[in-house]
């Protein structure tokens, strides 16, 4: 394989302790390295992307090519694994997949570990796997500190834009799906979850969704000493920092995926003796009985009453093993296949969204909460061009999609009082905040706070 098979042409003028160990420690498995790779120089059309740079490239197999990657994400830079679809060669652009893997796995994990290539060998798609370590995904609190690592930032925001630049992509959200098993379970469904005006579909194989589990919290509070650091790195002590917890658990952020198409699998932890053999499968029976499935049908739960349509694959076998996540895998990427055949809606849709985050936008729109506002939890339903419904406190300022092209003034009304008249700007968005009250000093979810959080209704009228 040479040089020319990834080169990207130009798109629209842009260049081409025992426990808590059995909990957080994802099947073991050894990476086969390559018989051979060559090392070739960056790209000529290799352009960065939203901070993120490939400085380094070399190909494992012909399908294979290891990136590596340059970010303020990190403190030095990162490996990530791209395979390609067979017949990238031939003209046209592609799907992307991304791959989130397990505790303690990392880039290499979908090839070398997961038989990757065999099980995509049809799969017309580009996978891409960087590397996650035991960060859960997450951009990580250190203890208020913040910085770095911050897996979120990478892979949502940077790494989806540089790959888009780099490669021949389809660049929109209709063909860009997600996927990744045990840890990296947790991983797809929170970054689908938080942002899922990135991604079609999501899938996460034998992850543990749940954090309000205890499985998960001792996971996810002893993970980053694997990385020799401070225990409750990622999310901050539990018992003072729930907000930040429950703002990144699938389960809680359930209603943020009703547009995304979703699977959800497990195994049952009993051993399947002609698939499963050995030590290492029959030692993550325990860890999927006992964590994994229990978390799994708390997310399935949670969909069926927000009535969330999605796939349930409670499997009648499986350990937390690799033969399991083969398994879900082959079934996860047919279904990918199908919601990228799919033709992109034209239609608006309505949606809802919650984020704990001071500030963020999702399908273009931006919202901006109270500065003296405590974390918690701001909740938007129902939200379309006629309006939408916000639960807060303090004064959150919204600025809507360019939906108001050519529009003469739009009138206000909240909470049922015509509040004002809005012009929208040249670009369409028009720009309003809504008063909710003192914002809430005190965290959400702190024991012994009083909050005081408020629902408003606004109807946009043009």
């Amino acid at each position: 394989m040479d040089e020319t098979r990834v080169e990207k042409p130009r798109l629209s003028g842009k260049p081409a302790s025992a426990i808590i160990a059995a909990c957080i420690v994802a099947a073991p498995f050894s990476a086969a390295q390559p018989a051979a790779a060559d090392t070739l120089p960056p790209l000529a059309s290799t352009v960065p992307a939203a901070g993120a740079e490939i400085i380094g490239e070399q190909w494992l197999t012909s399908r294979t090519l290891q990136l590596t990657v340059a970010t303020e994400a990190f403190t030095a830079p990162v490996p990530v694994e791209v395979t390609f679809p067979n017949n990238y060669d031939s003209a046209g652009n592609w799907p992307v997949t991304y791959y989130t893997a397990g505790t303690n796995h990392d880039e290499t994990t979908f090839r070398a570990a997961y038989n990757g290539e065999a099980v995509t060998a049809s799969y017309p798609s580009i996978v891409v796997s960087p590397r996650g370590d035991s960060g859960y995904w997450s951009d990580w609190f250190n203890l208020g500190a913040g910085g770095p690592p911050k897996y979120e930032t990478f892979v949502a925001s940077q790494l989806v834009p540089l790959i888009d630049a780099n490669f021949r992509t389809i660049p929109d959200r209709a063909h860009r799906a997600i996927m990744g098993e045990s840890m990296g379970g947790y991983g797809t469904l929170m970054l689908a979850a938080r942002h899922p005006d990135e991604f079609a579909a999501a899938a996460s194989l034998s992850g543990a969704p749940d954090s309000n589990w205890a499985g998960g919290m001792a996971a996810i509070s002893a993970s980053p000493t694997l990385q020799g650091a401070t225990p409750d790195s990622i999310y901050g002590p539990r018992a003072t920092e729930e907000v930040r917890w429950r703002g990144h658990n699938p389960t809680d952020l359930a209603a943020n995926l009703s547009s995304v198409d979703l699977q959800v699998f497990t195994g049952n932890g009993i051993l399947d003796a002609t698939r499963e053999t050995g030590a290492a499968d029959s030692s993550g029976c325990s860890i999927e009985a006992g964590i994994v499935r229990p978390e799994s049908l708390s997310l399935h739960q949670r969909l069926l009453t927000l009535g969330i349509p999605h796939a349930w694959q409670d499997i009648p076998w499986g350990c937390h093993s690799p033969a399991l996540f083969d398994y879900e895998m082959a079934q996860a990427v047919q279904r990918f296949q199908t919601v990228f055949s799919q033709p992109a809606s034209t239609t608006s849709h309505s949606f809802d969204y919650s984020s704990i985050e001071p500030s963020f936008t999702t399908f273009g729109w931006h919202i901006t909460a109270d500065p003296g506002r405590a974390p918690e939890f701001i909740d938007i339903e129902g939200v379309s061009a006629n309006g939408l419904t916000i639960t807060g406190s303090g004064n959150t300022t919204i600025t809507t999609p360019p939906l108001f092209q050519g529009a003469k003034p739009v009138t206000l009304t909240i909470d049922g009082i015509p509040t004002s008249v809005v012009q929208p700007d040249k670009n369409g968005t028009i720009t309003f905040t809504v008063r909710q009250g003192a914002p809430d000093a005190q965290q959400q979810y702190t024991i012994g706070a009083a909050t005081n959080r408020t629902t408003s209704t606004v109807v946009i009228t043009r």
